[in-house]
C-alpha cells in the first residue's frame, strides 16, 4: 500500500522530532513504513561504504517480552508500548572484511577521486592495509559514529511519516543473545517505534543548553555568534520554539496517557 507521506517541510520535521515515550500499543506501524525507516537508516553515510551498521526489527510479542527483561528499567514501558522496537547494531566483520569491496566501489563510481589523491593504487596497497588493521575498539568508535548518524536519519524518516521514536539502551550482551547476534556484532542503542499517545504540541520544545555554551568558533569553549533574527526565522519555519514547560494542561495529558497505558501518574510535586 502506498506509504502517504505527510506533506511536511523538512525543517519542520527537525523542529517536530520528539524522544517519545508514549505510544498506542494498539495501532500497529505499517510495515511499509518500517522499512522506509530503515532504508533511510541503510542510506545514511557510511565511512568507506562500509555500511558495518546493521537494524534488527523487533515485532514479536515473544522477543518483546524478553526485552522487558533485559532493558533499563525506566525503558521497559516503551519496549512494551512501541509496537516496532529498531535495534542498531554494528558489525566489525563489514570493516574488516567487507571494507575491501566496498571502499574500491566507492572509486570505480566516482565516489573518490584522484582530485583528492585517491586511485585504486593507492586504495589497495595503502588505505586498505592501514583501515583493516585499526585494532577492535578503534573500530567500535568509527562504526558507533556512523550507527548514530543511521538512528538520525530514521528518526527524522520517522517523523516525516506521523511517527513516533525515542532511543533506549539495555543489558547489550543479553540483547545481542535474544537476538542472535554474531561474535563480531555489537549492540549499540535500541529505538522504540510508534504512533505516539502524546502530541508533539503537549511535549513542547525541550530545553536545551543556551547556543554559546555548546557552539563554538575556532576554538573550544569560544561561543559562536547567535544571531537573533534566524532563530526567529527558524522559530517561524517551525523548528524552534517555546521550551517545555510541565503546565496543568501538560500534566493533564501525561496523566491521560500513563493511565490509558496502565501506568503511574504524577503531579506536580513528584516531578
Amino acid at each position: 500500500m502506498p506509504l502517504n507521506y505527510q506533506s511536511v517541510d523538512f525543517v519542520k520535521v527537525l523542529g517536530e522530532r520528539r524522544s517519545c515515550r508514549f505510544y498506542d500499543p494498539e495501532r500497529p506501524v505499517e510495515v511499509e513504513k518500517v522499512q522506509a525507516i530503515c532504508q533511510a537508516a541503510r542510506t545514511a553515510s557510511h565511512m568507506g561504504n562500509a555500511n558495518g551498521v546493521t537494524v534488527t526489527q523487533v515485532t514479536s510479542q515473544d522477543t518483546k517480552d524478553a526485552f522487558t527483561k533485559i532493558v533499563s528499567a525506566f525503558n521497559i514501558p516503551m519496549a512494551k508500548m512501541a509496537p516496532v522496537s529498531l535495534v542498531f547494531a554494528l558489525d566489525r566483520s563489514a570493516w574488516y572484511d567487507g571494507l575491501p569491496e566496498m571502499l574500491p566501489m566507492l572509486f570505480k563510481v566516482g565516489g573518490v577521486n584522484p582530485s583528492h589523491g585517491w586511485s585504486l593504487d593507492n586504495i589497495e596497497n595503502s588505505t586498505l592495509p592501514r583501515l583493516t588493521s585499526f585494532p577492535e575498539p578503534i573500530v567500535n568508535y568509527l562504526l558507533a559514529c556512523e550507527t548514530g548518524m543511521a538512528m538520525a536519519s530514521a528518526q527524522l524518516m520517522a517523523t516525516a511519516l506521523g511517527l513516533g521514536s525515542c532511543c533506549y539502551a539495555g543489558n547489550g550482551v543479553a540483547i545481542g543473545e535474544t537476538l542472535g547476534f554474531t561474535d563480531s556484532a555489537q549492540f549499540v542503542w535500541a529505538m522504540a517505534l510508534g504512533y505516539p499517545g502524546e502530541t508533539v504540541e503537549s511535549m513542547g520544545y525541550r530545553p536545551r543548553k543556551p547556543y554559546g555554551s555548546i557552539i563554538y568558533k575556532d576554538k573550544f569553549g569560544n561561543p559562536a555568534d547567535e544571531d537573533p533574527a534566524v532563530n526567529a526565522e527558524l522559530e517561524a519555519l517551525g523548528m524552534m520554539g517555546k521550551e517545555s514547560a510541565l503546565t496543568p494542561e501538560r500534566l493533564a495529558d501525561i496523566n491521560a496517557a500513563s493511565e490509558q497505558m496502565g501506568l503511574p501518574t504524577r503531579t506536580d510535586e513528584n516531578g
